[in-house]
């Protein structure tokens, strides 16, 4: 088996486009559409499979061979479909990847219990044909893959991707992922230095009017805002020194190093930024962040207070714990001993997703998940009501406190 670094060393060329998303539940087959298959945006059809756009022809497409190198999964044949329909009868307008068990059965893409890993599609660019004639696919099979990757090219979203040749996403200066950024007036500071991520968030209602009014419908705006923004200052510090080139490699990786690093420092607490604005707007006023429980571990925030926590005569069911983590797989173990005193664990994601076993492994472990609700929909219908909303768990959390 091929071990991850070297797969990634045999992508670094512009032979390859390099598709990289996390799998969410619909990817993988687990909402039940009637249609399983992985989910290509338009804007990568038309560099990948450039054929198969037509709107004239109904439901056009073509084939290629793939295999999935991570797990030593044999090649076979797939099918790039545009589902048009929209343009004749219907209401359909998408571009999807089937056939993942069609020359052969259970195929790792199409595995549930891979819903939410980080997964890379390599499509060769022979230049023979305008369409890429071989996938070759690596679904990252544990934290420390991810990992791996993520400390390069920074953090992958979750309903987010992006599409970049090999010997840029691989090659020290990864595109970020896909999202239009903003184009606002900035201030003079930020264009000399660089705001750190709590200036960016602190700004945001200054540069955009909020369209939303509920908190799970604010955490998906405010982070989409957010990143937007952080997209418009990364091109006015970065664009300038890569259109001017560089004197050696040195020079190079010492911007890709700076670039990552600042990727990396942007994702790790945003998040949790977000939420602490929006506990305070809708009047959840008793928490502690990063409070120092059991063997100096620092849970993301303890409900009432660390002071409470801390108090053994304080009732330990008045007590909760809220984890953070963008996505939950392979990483909610990590959440289990963070504050012994709390035997409910909830845990926020933006998570497209989780299968029923894995759900219930949380649940056996007493792990409660917290998902905006417009992600709901993308999670399958029969885990969907033991998941509770940001809405819920302010609503309950407060009500725990005043009584």
């Amino acid at each position: 088996m091929t071990n991850f670094p070297d797969w990634i060393t045999s992508k670094k060329s512009d032979d390859w486009q390099i598709y990289m998303k996390r799998l969410s539940a619909n990817d993988t087959g687990l909402t039940g559409g009637h249609q399983v298959g992985i989910y290509i945006p338009k804007e990568v059809i038309k560099i990948v499979m450039p054929s198969v756009t037509d709107k004239a022809s109904k439901n056009p497409e073509c084939f290629l061979r793939a295999q999935v190198s991570s797990h030593s999964f044999p090649e076979q044949t797939l099918r790039c479909i545009y589902y048009n329909n929209k343009h004749f009868d219907g209401t359909r307008d998408e571009h999807r990847i089937t056939q993942w068990n069609t020359d052969v059965s259970n195929n790792p893409v199409q595995d549930p219990e891979n819903t939410g890993a980080l997964a890379f599609f390599a499509f060769r660019m022979t230049g023979e044909s305008q369409n890429s004639d071989f996938i070759d696919i690596w679904v990252c099979k544990n934290l420390e893959e991810e990992e791996y990757i993520e400390n390069q090219i920074g953090e992958v979203i979750p309903g987010y991707w992006s599409l970049t040749k090999g010997n840029v996403v691989f090659g020290g200066l990864a595109q970020t992922i896909a999202s239009q950024e903003s184009n606002v007036n900035v201030p003079e500071s930020w264009i000399k230095t660089f705001p750190t991520g709590q200036e960016i968030i602190s700004h945001l209602t200054q540069f955009f009017k909020l369209k939303n009014t509920t908190p799970d419908e604010l955490i998906i705006e405010r982070r989409d805002l957010e990143y937007k923004l952080f997209r418009q200052v990364e091109e006015l510090h970065v664009l300038s020194n890569i259109q001017a080139g560089f004197n050696s490699v040195d020079d190079f990786m010492l911007l890709a190093n700076s670039v990552s690093n600042r990727r990396k420092s942007r994702s790790g607490n945003s998040l949790e930024i977000h939420l602490e604005i929006l506990f305070k707007q809708f009047d959840l006023l008793k928490f502690s962040k990063q409070c120092t429980t059991e063997g100096k571990k620092k849970p993301d925030f303890i409900f009432p207070s660390c002071a409470q926590y801390h108090d053994l005569n304080f009732p330990a069911e008045n007590l909760r714990m809220l984890a953070v983590k963008t996505t939950c797989k392979d990483r909610w173990r990590q959440i289990l001993n963070e504050a012994n005193r709390v035997d409910q664990i909830h845990l926020f994601t933006l998570q497209e997703g989780v299968s029923p076993h894995q759900l219930q492994e949380m649940t056996d472990e007493n792990v409660k998940l917290v998902v905006p609700l417009p992600l709901h929909k993308k999670y399958p219908i029969d885990v969907r009501d033991k998941l509770i909303t940001l809405g819920d768990f302010i609503e309950q959390t407060n009500k725990i406190h005043k009584k």
